[in-house]
Formats: structure tokens, sequence, C-alpha cells
């Protein structure tokens, strides 16, 4: 994450647009990516759910059965957090909620960030386009999470009221 911030710092400074668009979208991906596993730990330590550990796994993208994206998802490995069953299990259902959604909430609105620093530093299709890439994985894991991301985990994993 800090090489991200590190990234649309940089970017500004740079004299070719094209250089200066690929370094935005590399902060967009970054921002996607490495700030989901870490906002679940941050919500889960501050509601009291735990983690066994942090490793690399299988993205849960192989359990929509959408041709191409399934097939890419089953041989993807991600970074992961294994949720300790114990303490997820004797957390309340607004712990639970908060801990599952916020990796999605992360992955989706964060790389609006780096194209909204795009603005003024590029040609306006550049910092539309990022804006697009932006948009259509919010809208992907709007579509993924609650069939077989993290929303779906919320829900399968209720602790006591």
């Amino acid at each position: 994450m800090i090489v991200a911030l590190g990234l649309l710092l940089l970017a500004p400074g740079l004299r070719t647009a094209l250089l200066a668009f690929l370094i935005y979208l590399v902060a967009l991906v970054f921002l996607f990516f490495f700030p989901h596993c870490l906002t679940h730990y941050i919500v889960g330590q501050l509601t009291g759910i735990r983690f066994d550990y942090y490793r690399l796994g299988r993205s849960g993208i192989a359990k929509l059965k959408l041709p191409v994206v399934s097939s890419l998802g089953s041989r993807l490995q991600v970074l992961t957090l294994k949720v300790n069953r114990g303490s997820l299990h004797s957390a309340n259902r607004l712990a639970v909620a908060a801990m599952f959604s916020a990796g999605a909430a992360a992955s989706m609105m964060l790389p609006f960030l780096a194209a909204a620093s795009s603005f003024g530093h590029l040609p306006s299709t550049l910092s539309f386009i990022l804006i697009l890439v932006a948009t259509s994985n919010a809208l992907f894991d709007l579509y993924h999470s609650p069939r077989a991301g993290d929303l779906s985990r919320a829900s399968s994993f209720y602790g006591p009221s």
C-alpha cells in the first residue's frame, strides 16, 4: 500500500503521459489487491475476531462458474487470511458482517483513489480509462462477492446474536 501511495506521488511528475498512466494503473491494481486482507485484519482485531495465518491461497472466483474467469481464478494464487473459527463463531453478527465486508469494500473503493488522483495530471481520456477500470472492478466485485466472495462468507458464518 505504501508503494501504491508512493506511485501516486511519483506519477504527476513524469513527463510522458503514457508512463504516468501506467504508474497510475499499477497503483490502482495495488490499491485493489493489497488493502483487502489488511482491512479484514484491522476490522477483525477491532471486533474481537482473530486470524490463524496469512498466506497465498486460491481465489473464490473459481466458484462463480464463469468460463474464463473461473478457470483463471482456480489457478490464481491470492493473499488470504485464515479466520480463527472459534473467534468467528463467538463474535456477534455485526462484527462478522463488518469484518468480511471490510475487504470487499476496500477492494471496491480504494482503486478510485488512483483514478481520481490522475485528474489534472493525465489527458482526460486516460483518466477516464482509469475510472472505467476502477468501475469495472467494483461492478465485478459487487457481482462476485455475494456469490463466492466475502459477502457470501459473511452470510454463512453468523455467530450468536
